[in-house]
């Protein structure tokens, strides 16, 4: 408690100095200038168009990512094209924040609940100048609700298949220079198999002042206490227990062609396992920005940021190979990102990072793009980025094939993308080349930067506006992962409608998911599957609606692996056929 105090004050007393949200935001960052980037927002109205328990959930229908799941309830892992690893080699976010255990740099999906997200904002491919260590498949930035009225609120209720509920109550208000928010996130389940059943608590806290000249401090904090249970093939009787928090503070405001920016944040968990695990972890950072417009057509983005990774392993069990002991590291950054319009149909964007890590030592990431307008409504672009992942604390000492001499692994994408925006219409087509070197892996019982890997791939995806009552959007995602095919699948395509009449929603949602291993070397073949979904809605009125929704409606029969080196890598059994029923209630 006394290092977050001391981060408040530090809010505090620079606030004078330092402005704006230096969060993940793409959106914001877009507005500004487009990064040349395969970008994808997922709106307040799609996400309450979903079935979703787990944030990660609501990712399930997108073009370039796989999400695997260990049933109903639990984990929900997000891959982008082809990393993943627990969101190991991912950054995902909330409000800019990363969300990550310290000790194995992996993310704990399971307790990012859907409570209060207003939207998600997506960045597909590598990008480690804006968004540093593990950013190898690209970033997710969960962006949680802003109140805009003197009070409001909602709340959601659903229950159904395998003695599944889940509640969740959202309240706020803007009350003269007051910002102030709370939402509360309980979920219980049986679990769709023996021994798998699921208790969890998130709750989320915001407060935050406004300036007479227009400065905003905020201060927001999250707390979340979860019991999981795993059924086969897990032990008998396996559960995890998982303990997080976390609170940041940032302060912002914008002047007239510059936004200066600082946040600052800790991370903490304790995890204790029926297995003796018992861990503990904490994550320190700050990030400051300093954001110019030059001119009307340049734009100059500037940063710092600090992090430090702390865990303690405090008991291991009598058979597990782990060390105990207690170890940190830290890290540094400076990076800029500068776009350039030189006409109305040509821009250019470069950027670089550099990072130096007290234990694996210096690494420039790269970024280079170019943009071209063919017509008003269609434009190319290419993209080179260069990324990395510095080792994390386990790969360091935790292991018996711990290496303290380890580098970061690093990677070299390529990608050129083309896009149509006309009236109702949206089109794109992305096809890439990722090339990665360096990459940490057990070479004869030690941890070494022994591997080389080329993924390639493409993705493509169209939307259309048929009338104000029906719309549709599909997506296809080519990948080819060479020998590296385990929990890759070469084949995904997407499907949605949504249809609305009168006071009537329905929302049909399909998936296929084809050419899937779960060993390299395409060893190991699982059962291609297509999935059918739907949700219908009655609006009782402006403030209250009442939905029923179906998952997997085929009862289709299919597993999924999950990329958990150290549970074996098991494949599991997914749900069958499952119904909810629930309401939704705003005020």
């Amino acid at each position: 408690m006394k290092r977050l105090f001391l981060m408040l004050v530090a809010v505090c007393l620079v606030s004078s100095v330092y402005a704006s949200d230096i969060s993940l935001s793409l959106e914001k960052f877009a507005r500004m200038q487009d990064t040349i980037t395969t970008t994808q927002e997922i709106s307040s109205e799609e996400i309450e168009d979903k079935h979703a328990a787990q944030a990660m959930d609501i990712l399930d229908n997108t073009t370039g990512i796989f999400v695997q799941k260990t049933g109903d309830a639990g984990r929900s892992d997000p891959v982008i094209r082809g990393f993943g690893d627990s969101c190991r080699k991912l950054v995902v976010a909330i409000d800019g924040k990363p969300e990550y255990m310290a000790l194995f740099g992996c993310g704990v999906s399971h307790s990012i609940l859907a409570g209060n997200i207003d939207r998600i904002e997506i960045a597909k491919g590598p990008d480690s100048v804006l968004y540093g260590s593990g950013a190898l498949g690209g970033a997710i930035n969960i962006v949680t609700k802003t109140p805009t009225k003197p009070f409001e609120g909602s709340l959601d209720f659903y229950t159904g298949s395998f003695n599944t509920q889940n509640a969740k109550i959202y309240l706020g208000g803007i009350s003269s220079n007051i910002i102030y928010e709370f939402a509360a996130n309980k979920m219980t389940s049986d679990g769709h198999l023996e021994n798998s059943q699921y208790n969890a608590t998130d709750l989320y806290e915001k407060l935050g002042y406004i300036f007479k000249d227009g400065g905003v401090i905020r201060v927001q904090a999250k707390q979340y206490s979860g019991l999981t249970h795993y059924p086969k093939p897990y032990p008998t009787n396996y559960w995890e227990d998982y303990q997080r928090g976390s609170i940041q503070a940032d302060y912002n405001k914008i002047f007239s062609r510059t936004e200066l920016s600082l946040k600052v944040f800790e991370n903490y968990g304790e995890h204790k396992f029926s297995n003796k695990f018992h861990s503990r972890d904490s994550l320190i950072g700050a990030v400051a920005g300093l954001d110019i417009q030059i001119g009307d057509n340049n734009l100059l983005k500037t940063g710092a940021q600090f992090r430090q990774q702390e865990g303690k392993l405090v008991d291991k069990g009598a058979m597990s190979p782990m060390k105990l002991g207690s170890w940190k590291t830290s890290d540094w950054a400076v990076f800029v990102l500068d776009r350039h319009n030189f006409t109305d149909k040509f821009a250019a964007v470069a950027g670089a990072r550099y990072n130096n890590d007290e234990i694996s030592g210096e690494f420039v990431a790269a970024r280079g793009g170019l943009e071209y307008k063919i017509v008003e409504d269609v434009l190319v672009k290419a993209l080179y980025s260069r990324a990395f992942r510095s080792p994390y604390l386990n790969e360091l000492y935790l292991l018996p094939a711990s290496n303290k001499n380890l580098k970061p692994e690093e990677l070299n994408n390529y990608e050129i993308g083309f896009d149509i925006k006309k009236d109702d219409f949206t089109f794109n087509v992305t096809g890439f080349i990722m090339k990665g070197d360096n990459l940490i892996q057990n070479d004869k019982g030690k941890f070494k930067n022994s591997g080389d890997y080329e993924f390639k791939g493409s993705e493509v995806s169209a939307g259309y506006v048929f009338s104000k009552f029906i719309k549709a959007n599909a997506g296809y995602t080519y990948f080819d992962a060479g020998k590296h095919t385990m929990g890759r699948p070469g084949n995904k395509v997407d499907t949605e409608v949504n249809v609305k009449v009168s006071k009537w929603s329905l929302v049909l949602g399909g998936t296929y998911v084809g050419e899937y291993y779960a060993e390299d070397n395409k060893q190991d073949k699982l059962k291609d599957y297509a999935l059918l979904n739907a949700k219908l809605t009655y609006e009782v009125n402006e403030n209250i609606k009442l939905f029923i929704d179906g998952q997997n409606l085929t009862n289709q029969d299919y597993t999924i692996f999950i990329d958990r080196q150290t549970d074996g890598y098991p494949i599991m059994q997914m749900p069958g056929a499952s119904v909810y029923f629930g309401t939704n209630i705003k005020f």
